[in-house]
């Protein structure tokens, strides 16, 4: 009960403190904080216009699917579905989206590329070029509000998941706080870590390099 109350007020304090910010990180946070789900699609598009093919770009198309998805533009959703299974990061790759993937393309009628489709999901390998960055991080969320990033922290904490900092970074004439992992030394690494997450359902995560 305690972990819900504290998820329930960094949605809160997040939804009511967030400001227009170019950090991709950022503007997941709201999105994903957004109760109007137009709003939302419309900053997940802001996101992918980026185009900087980050994990939050690839999150952001899984949510925008999914989103059409519900709203039962299943041909929109899969095509979305295609390029995040297909090219996403493998440990953003989830059963979930993959299960989501089959299912629109069944929902629209065409069987036979759900077969397809299913087949090259299972094998493909992400086709990303990793940058060459001294130093990686798996990121859990970006706030304006450090008490939210302190909350968040202590959720992680109290649900299993250790050696999380929180770190000030000014940056465009703001100051975010970032609640990430402690440091890795390889993208490898820090995707090795990332895959063991994902039992925790409830995080949205990303890995981020500098």
């Amino acid at each position: 009960m305690k972990i819900i109350k504290k998820i329930f007020f960094v949605f809160l304090f997040t939804h009511l403190c967030f400001g227009q910010d170019l950090d991709s990180s950022v503007l997941y946070q709201k999105a994903i904080n957004t109760l109007d789900g137009d709003k939302a699609l419309e900053i997940y598009n802001q996101i992918i216009q980026m185009n900087d093919k980050s994990d939050y770009y690839w999150l952001s198309v899984l949510k925008k699917a999914e989103l059409n998805y519900a709203i039962g533009s299943y041909i929109k959703s899969s095509n979305l579905l295609k390029e995040f299974n297909l090219n996403a990061p493998r440990h953003l790759v989830t059963d979930v989206s993959k299960s989501l993937l089959y299912q629109a393309l069944v929902a629209s009628g065409d069987n036979k590329a759900a077969k397809e489709y299913e087949r090259k999901v299972n094998k493909s390998a992400s086709s990303k070029k990793i940058k060459k960055n001294s130093v990686w991080f798996i990121q859990f969320g970006a706030f304006e509000n450090k008490e939210n990033a302190k909350i968040l922290k202590e959720t992680l904490n109290e649900t299993g998941i250790s050696d999380i900092q929180v770190n000030q970074v000014f940056n465009r004439g703001k100051t975010t706080y970032y609640v990430r992992s402690n440091a890795f030394d390889s993208y490898t690494s820090a995707s090795k870590k990332a895959s063991q997450l994902k039992k925790y359902d409830d995080f949205t995560f990303a890995i981020v390099g500098y």
